[in-house]
C-alpha cells in the first residue's frame, strides 16, 4: 500500500459546496428514507428538482457543520493562532491586519463570518480559508503561533508583527494517529 505525505500536498477540512453529491446518492437517500415502500411505489423526484438541490444543501451543511466539529475538538488544533491575508472587495485586495485567535475553529468562525459560502484547506501546514461572499473571496492564512511566538505576544491579542520563526506548522487532521 501506498504511503501518502500528509505533512505536503493540499486536502480539504471543511466546505459549503454541493458539488460532490450525485443524483444517484439522492435516489439512494430516498429509498432508505421511504425502506418500507415498493420501488414502484415511490414518486422520487428528478435530477434538476428543487427537492435534490435541497437535499444537496441540507447534505453540504450537515458535513460543514461536523467537519467545523472535528477542528473544534482536535487537540493540535486548539493552540494559539495568527491570521494573516486579505479581503476580496469591489475595489481591490486589502491586506488585514494579523489578528490573533485562540484556536483554529475560531479563526475559521472568524473567517467565515457573513460569507455566502466557504472552503478551508490544509496546505503544507498551514490551513487557508476561501470565504465568498457578493463582492468575491476574502483569502485568510491561519498559522499555528510557536512558543516564542505565544510569549511575544502574551499580553495582548492584537499581533502586528511576526517572523517566521514565530510560527509552527500544524498538522493534517484526518492524519492525526496514522
Amino acid at each position: 500500500m501506498e504511503k501518502r505525505d500528509y505533512k505536503h500536498g493540499k486536502f480539504t477540512l471543511a466546505t459549503t459546496d454541493t458539488d460532490g453529491f450525485t443524483y444517484e446518492d439522492f435516489v439512494e437517500y430516498c429509498k432508505e428514507e421511504n425502506w418500507d415502500m415498493d420501488e414502484d411505489e415511490l414518486n422520487i423526484p428528478g435530477e434538476d428538482s428543487d427537492e435534490f438541490w435541497e437535499w444537496c444543501r441540507e447534505e453540504a451543511n450537515t458535513n460543514w457543520e461536523c467537519d467545523l466539529e472535528n477542528i473544534k475538538h482536535c487537540k493540535e488544533y486548539n493552540v494559539p493562532v495568527i491570521i494573516t491575508g486579505h479581503r476580496g472587495l469591489w475595489w481591490g485586495k486589502p491586506e488585514i491586519q494579523p489578528v490573533r485567535m485562540e484556536s483554529v475553529y475560531d479563526a475559521v468562525l472568524w473567517c467565515v463570518e457573513g460569507v455566502d459560502a466557504a472552503t478551508v484547506e490544509f496546505e503544507d501546514g498551514v490551513v487557508n480559508v476561501y470565504a465568498y461572499h457578493h463582492d468575491g473571496c476574502n483569502c485568510f492564512t491561519i498559522k499555528a503561533l510557536s512558543k516564542k511566538g505565544i510569549a511575544k505576544n502574551y499580553a495582548c491579542k492584537q499581533y502586528t508583527e511576526y517572523k517566521p520563526c514565530d510560527t509552527k506548522r500544524l498538522p493534517y487532521l484526518y492524519a492525526i494517529g496514522i
